[in-house]
């Protein structure tokens, strides 16, 4: 069983409430990866309004970047679940507030690089995340 203090430890440090962060120490390359699930899956139906609980199936978006911690690169695999409402029908996956729409980055790290841009430029952004310059030019 993890310890409660250390998942409690990283998700405060990724800030990503409403998630469980689980840190896999068994990872190379001088990186850190976490696998963020949500603590409930529970979402509000943007049709009607109503909430659900009733999960149609799991996946994970993989390879999400986010802020290094101290020289070491961070990647995020987070577990998302599209859930259906039982009062329309509809499928939609609630929204996970600490990950940019679209992009492989987290908001943190979108806004980190918005700040370097105003002072430097986008190359320069780009290479202190190690992430290609396309990714920071449709991201921020």
């Amino acid at each position: 069983m993890a310890n409660t203090t250390a998942l409690n430890f990283w998700t405060e440090l990724l800030d990503s409430p409403g998630f469980v962060v689980h840190h896999d120490n068994d990872v190379p390359n001088q990186r850190h990866c976490f696998t963020v699930t949500p603590r409930h899956a529970v979402g509000i139906c943007p049709h009607c309004g109503k909430p659900t609980e009733a999960v149609k199936q799991r996946r994970n978006r993989e390879r999400i970047v986010d802020l290094p911690i101290g020289s070491r690169a961070v990647e995020l695999t987070v577990r998302v679940d599209p859930v259906a409402c039982g009062a329309c029908a509809c499928c939609f996956t609630p929204p996970i507030g600490f990950l940019a729409d679209g992009a492989h980055a987290s908001e943190r790290l979108l806004r980190r690089a918005a700040e370097l841009i105003q002072h430097a430029d986008v190359a320069n952004a780009a290479r202190f995340f190690a992430l290609p310059e396309k990714n920071l030019e449709d991201g921020c």
